[in-house]
């Protein structure tokens, strides 16, 4: 039977690398449960670890190879005035891009978008300058024509939702500035 022989620093470094892949996983299974049950002494190591270890690979695949994957929203630091960007799960209504804040309201991105609401939204890979908007389940259930939009809005007990409206159409509502 034919062979291949690595040297062992390449056997070492694929174990470790499948080691930290498991350990993602892993963890990223535990932050489902996390989202479900929202116990206060997780939280906020989970809003951690989803913006310091998940969010970077995320932005790195959409930004450099695939860039209507996954919907990005670019906001303004409440303290800093730097641009951030933040890969989000979203809503496409009528009325705007409507984006659950699974982890509660005290998300960065959520508290940026109280204090700047004027943001951008790429999704599907169109650019869209937008204006936030806090809104509860019932209005976002509404805006989603009568029925969740995502079936996580009620399976996480998502209390607080951001509606992201298209300039043009949050001038409709007066909602602009």
């Amino acid at each position: 039977m034919w062979e291949v022989r690595m040297p062992a620093v390449v056997k070492r470094i694929g174990f470790v690398a499948l080691a930290v892949a498991a350990l993602i996983a892993a963890a990223s299974g535990g932050l489902g449960l996390i989202l479900r049950y929202q116990p206060p002494p997780l939280m906020t190591p989970a809003r951690w670890f989803a913006a310091r270890v998940l969010n970077p690979p995320v932005l790195w695949y959409t930004q450099r190879f695939d860039r209507a994957s996954q919907p990005l929203v670019y906001h303004r630091g409440r303290k800093s005035g730097n641009e951030y960007v933040t890969p989000l799960c979203m809503v496409s209504t009528d009325e705007g891009f409507i984006v659950p804040a699974a982890f509660g309201a005290g998300v960065d991105w959520m508290a940026n978008l109280k204090a700047t609401p004027e943001s951008r939204v790429v999704y599907e890979g169109v650019s869209h300058e937008t204006v936030a908007q806090v809104i509860d389940l019932d209005q976002a259930v509404e805006y989603a024509g009568g029925k969740p939009g995502c079936p996580c809005w009620t399976q996480f007990k998502v209390e607080n939702l951001v509606i992201l409206r298209p300039i043009d159409r949050a001038a409709q509502h007066g909602r602009v500035g």
